[in-house]
């Protein structure tokens, strides 16, 4: 153990600043905005967005699936990163296949970040992607009277549901870093929709990930590189020697 901290710097949590950020993330946003459209539930429609579907239901298309439901991606075995030629065929009477409207995607965007604006100021809020934003909602709880960021996520939940038709999912962390990891690690897989990651979990949580490329950042061209240095996991990269890790990982 000696060695361990002789190699490594030591890292003391109590120095880090500790803040009540939240990753939002709008679930299966594309087709969630076309369900939602369609007066249809999000969470029990069976529906995918996909490029050039074909007009004739006799023919199967070429498309790729930019956004499947979560019913849709349970039946078929799905993801996001799917073709036409992924789904059963003669496609299912209960699967609809909606062509994608970015510039209306785009529009529903705004229209969710400008509820979040609610809870945080322009400086406490990051659009991330186009169905994620962070924000920083520590100065937020006591105007809204309430005692933890997990009670003001239930209320932003509920907002944004009520304004949309839209439910979100949410990772709450000391950190950006903490809360993304919670929400792909965690809150997506729970059925309130939200997870809370403290430098107290650290250990027990973060360390756990059993993939690497669970862990935000690392795609599967960093995770061959650290898997030849014997790196496997994120216990294994945390106990890594950091000088060693350093001069590999450098470009």
């Amino acid at each position: 153990m000696d060695d361990f901290f002789k190699m490594n710097p030591i890292f003391d949590y109590r120095k880090e600043p500790s803040r009540d950020i939240l990753c939002i993330d709008c679930k299966s946003f594309y087709a969630s905005v076309e369900c939602v459209e369609r007066g249809l539930n999000p969470l029990k429609t069976k529906l995918v967005v996909m490029s050039y579907p074909s007009d004739d239901p006799s023919e199967r298309g070429s498309g790729l699936i930019l956004a499947s439901s979560p019913m849709a991606k349970k039946a078929y075995c799905i993801s996001n990163v799917s073709r036409a030629r992924d789904l059963p065929f003669p496609y299912p009477k209960d699967l609809i296949i909606a062509p994608p409207r970015m510039a209306y995607y785009m529009r529903k965007n705004m229209e969710i970040n400008n509820i979040y604006k609610k809870y945080a100021d322009e400086k406490n809020h990051h659009v991330y992607s186009v169905d994620e934003s962070f924000l920083d909602v520590t100065d937020s709880l006591k105007l809204f009277k309430v005692k933890s960021a997990f009670e003001l996520v239930k209320i932003i939940q509920t907002d944004v549901y009520k304004q949309t038709g839209i439910y979100t999912t949410v990772g709450i962390g000391d950190n950006p870093l903490l809360a993304k990891l919670a929400l792909d690690n965690e809150s997506k897989h729970n059925y309130h929709m939200k997870a809370e990651w403290r430098y107290e979990d650290v250990q027990s949580k973060l360390w756990k990930i059993p993939e690497l490329t669970d862990f935000w950042g690392i795609g599967k061209r960093t995770a061959i590189r650290l898997n030849k240095m014997g790196i496997h996991s994120i216990y294994d990269l945390a106990h890594a020697n950091y000088h060693v890790l350093k001069q590999n990982m450098v470009y």
